[in-house]
């Protein structure tokens, strides 16, 4: 009996720690992929593995607008890789008096994934009427890739973060293991 409860305290305490550390992946996930600069805001918010982001920007006449959402099969994406003098990393960084770091998500071949843009933006193609707000403030294209770019003081650590968070999240929480 004692040998049955301490199996199961020690599974309990697996789960509770395991729920905890994909917990503070999501986080560091979240908090890597936000960013606020002058007329632009970035968020990202993951759900199970499907990473949604969002990118405000602020137009005259109208304020805040969410000009740009997608939503990500993660397992069905890979991060882009850039060359650096050290090697290779998940994103793209330049340094100086304004810092900019770019992550590139890339559907895998023969997968796309939703693009939601606001009407205020043409579309590129072929499209279907958002049910955000009715249908009457946005429209869904279908995309392979998309950028995450953030500029301002800080960013470049984020990016690290996001994209070591992100790779990690995926491996343990997305992959299907057999």
């Amino acid at each position: 009996m004692r040998v049955l409860v301490a199996v199961l305290v020690m599974a309990l305490v697996g789960q509770v720690a395991y729920a905890s550390d994909r917990a503070a992946l999501i986080a560091q996930i979240e908090a890597g992929g936000q960013n606020e600069h002058e007329d632009r805001r970035h968020a990202v918010e993951v759900d199970e593995c499907q990473l949604t982001t969002y990118f405000w920007k602020k137009v005259e006449g109208e304020g805040w607008v969410l000009w740009t959402s997608f939503k990500i099969p993660m397992l069905l994406v890979d991060l882009a890789e850039s060359k650096t003098k050290d090697g290779f990393r998940h994103f793209f960084a330049a340094d100086g008096e304004m810092p900019v770091a770019v992550i590139n998500l890339k559907a895998k071949e023969g997968t796309d994934f939703a693009h939601e843009k606001s009407v205020l933006r043409k579309p590129k193609g072929e499209f279907v009427s958002s049910q955000r707000n009715g249908g009457d403030t946005h429209f869904i294209e279908r995309q392979t890739d998309v950028i995450i770019m953030h500029v301002g003081p800080g960013v470049i650590e984020k990016a690290e973060m996001f994209t070591k968070a992100y790779i990690r999240y995926v491996q343990e929480y997305c992959s299907f293991i057999g």
